[in-house]
Formats: structure tokens, C-alpha cells, sequence
């Protein structure tokens, strides 16, 4: 009876530690060690790429005329010289021009006249003067005349430059008058994209902050700009606040003027501790997140900065040399027992 007394009081010696290990259990967590890197706001804004508006030229000619043939069409990349449209010239205009060409012929062979009579002295030099006023007044109207163009029956419009045609007023066997813009080039050497923020979100915007556009159907068409201007209204239409950004050499990014485009604009950056999302707990006290020490949670109270969809960046009393607790967190209170899991 005394050896199954003693053996007895043993098992219970032995149990004692185990009983007493048990009233802290761990709470498994995982973790990941401090980082300090640089972390990027961006405001995310939509929009569709334009011209330039000082790289827009209208195309039109100086005098009336009838519209022949259209050589081009709406969007078709033209170069230059290329031809786009045929017009006949008004026929009122042609005998403006007819009448010039006449009026200096009959000027020259007056002045001619006048000035073999001055020799024989059968006319003075005030008439002689007059008559070579009338024939220089005679060679001005022609060569007005001539850059109307109205001395060609039918004109052929060409591009002045490499563009694109954006847009066209005419159609054939349409009558136009003199200056009427017939179609509109762009130049694509240097495009613009129009982006609409929230009117919350504006103030935030400047000048000059990094934009990085790319197409919303395909990220790989993309460029990086800056902000070239910020809207001061309400785009009556959108309701939203224009943010324009400019950009050249589109043609290698493939965006095209039409193309919609998502602008992700760097408002904000900074270095900080940069931590997941999660690690991020908030109560009474504000901001906080658990690191491991001597396998124990030891919070922290942190500031939080710049967000990104992912991570958070902090600042505050952390030990690089800890890991932060990311997974796990929300059971803990400062000091508790943890084990981490293994990776």
C-alpha cells in the first residue's frame, strides 16, 4: 500500500507543471520581419486621349467653290502633301480673276502708250505717272487674286502636315463659301489625355505630379507624363473635375487619339515602415500592431501614412529586429504567449 501511495503522489508531481503550462496557452500567428521601403499614393482617374487643342488646324480655302470629291475620311492618318479633297472654284470667284488679268493687260499697254507719247512730247508726266500708278494697282489686284486661288477652274486640298483628320464639314457637290473650314487635321505628334477626378479629390492634384496612362482595355499600351493642368469647374457633362496631362510620341505607346485610358496620379509618396494591410489594428487608443518578443505580443502604437490596396505605411516605436504579427493578431492583447507558424 505505501508503493502505490508514493507512485501515486509521483504522477500528480508530474502533472502539476503541465496543469500550470496550460492556464497561458500560445495562440498561433504568422508573421513577417519590418521593412522599410518607399510607399506611392495614387488617385485613379478615367478619361479618353485628344489632340492637342493648339495642334488642331483647320483646312479651307480662301475663296467659294463647289466640293468634287472627298479623298480621306474621319480618323485616316494622312501625310503630307496627301491629297484630300477637289474643289471647283465658284465660277463668280474665276471671273474675279479674269477681270484682274484683263484690267492688267489693258493697264500695261496703256502705260506703254503714254510713255511713247511723253517721248514725242504729245503728253506730260503727270498722265505718265498716273498710268504707271494704275498698272502697279492693276499687278496688286492680280496677285491678290492669285493667292485666292481663284486663277485654277479646280483646286486639290493637301495635307500641310503628317496628321490624322479628325473631323469633316463638307460633302460632295456641297457649296462652300470663301474661309469655310471643310475638315480638321491633328497633328499626333503630341496627344493629351483628359481625366476626370472628383471634385473632393482636385485639391489634391498639382501641376507636374508623375501620371501614368494606360489603356483600359490593355495595360501593356502605356506611357508615363505629368499633370500639364488642373480644371478650375465642374465639367457640366461628367460632373467631374478635368485633370489634362499631355504626352508625346503616343504612336509608340499605342495611344491613339480616341483610345479610354485609366491615369493613376502620384499625389502623395514617402519612406516608412511598411506593413500588410492587416497587421493594422485600431481601438480607443488609435492605431496599433503586434510584434514578437521572446515569443510574446508586444504591441506597439503606430501613425498611419500612405495606403496602397495592400500595404500600410507606419511610424512609431518599432524594433527592426522583431516581426510583426500579420495573421493572428486580432486574438492577442499585449504580453499574450504566441508561436509562429511555420512559412
Amino acid at each position: 500500500m505505501r508503493i502505490v501511495a508514493l507512485t501515486l503522489a509521483a504522477a500528480i508531481g508530474a502533472v502539476g507543471p503541465l496543469l500550470a503550462a496550460g492556464d497561458a496557452p500560445s495562440v498561433l500567428v504568422r508573421a513577417e520581419a519590418p521593412v522599410r521601403a518607399r510607399l506611392t499614393e495614387t488617385l485613379v482617374a478615367y478619361g479618353v486621349v485628344a489632340p492637342e487643342t493648339g495642334r488642331l488646324s483647320a483646312v479651307s480655302v480662301p475663296h467659294a467653290g463647289l466640293v468634287v470629291a472627298l479623298r480621306v475620311s474621319v480618323g485616316q492618318v494622312v501625310r503630307q502633301s496627301e491629297q484630300l479633297l477637289d474643289l471647283q472654284t465658284d465660277p463668280t470667284a474665276n471671273q474675279d480673276y479674269q477681270q484682274a488679268l484683263n484690267e492688267l493687260e489693258y493697264d500695261r499697254g496703256e502705260f506703254a502708250r503714254l510713255q511713247a507719247l511723253a517721248e514725242q512730247q504729245l503728253v506730260n508726266q503727270t498722265q505718265v505717272a498716273a498710268a504707271k500708278k494704275a498698272l502697279s494697282d492693276a499687278e496688286a489686284r492680280l496677285a491678290a487674286q492669285s493667292r485666292l486661288g481663284t486663277e485654277s477652274l479646280a483646286t486639290t486640298l493637301r495635307a500641310p502636315f503628317d496628321g490624322v483628320v479628325t473631323a469633316i464639314s463638307v460633302a460632295p457637290g456641297e457649296r462652300v463659301a470663301a474661309g469655310a473650314p471643310l475638315l480638321q487635321l491633328a497633328r499626333t505628334d503630341r496627344l493629351r489625355a483628359q481625366l476626370g477626378v472628383e471634385p473632393s479629390d482636385a485639391q489634391r492634384v498639382k501641376p507636374g505630379m508623375p501620371v501614368r496612362l494606360a489603356s483600359v482595355f490593355d495595360e501593356r499600351k502605356a506611357i508615363d507624363t505629368i499633370v500639364a493642368q488642373v480644371q478650375g469647374m465642374v465639367n457640366p457633362q461628367t460632373q467631374l473635375v478635368d485633370v489634362v496631362a499631355s504626352f508625346a510620341n503616343a504612336g509608340r505607346a499605342g495611344l491613339l487619339p480616341g483610345t479610354r485610358v485609366r491615369g493613376r496620379i502620384e499625389v502623395d509618396s514617402a519612406t516608412a515602415w511598411t506593413v500588410a494591410r492587416q497587421a493594422v489594428l485600431r481601438d480607443d487608443r488609435g492605431a496599433y500592431l503586434f510584434q514578437i518578443r521572446a515569443g510574446r505580443a508586444r504591441r506597439v502604437d503606430v501613425a498611419v501614412g500612405i495606403q496602397t490596396d495592400e500595404r500600410i505605411g507606419v511610424s512609431g516605436p518599432i524594433d527592426p529586429t522583431e516581426k510583426i504579427i500579420v495573421v493572428g493578431n486580432y486574438e492577442l492583447s499585449d504580453g499574450m504567449p504566441v508561436r509562429e507558424a511555420p512559412p
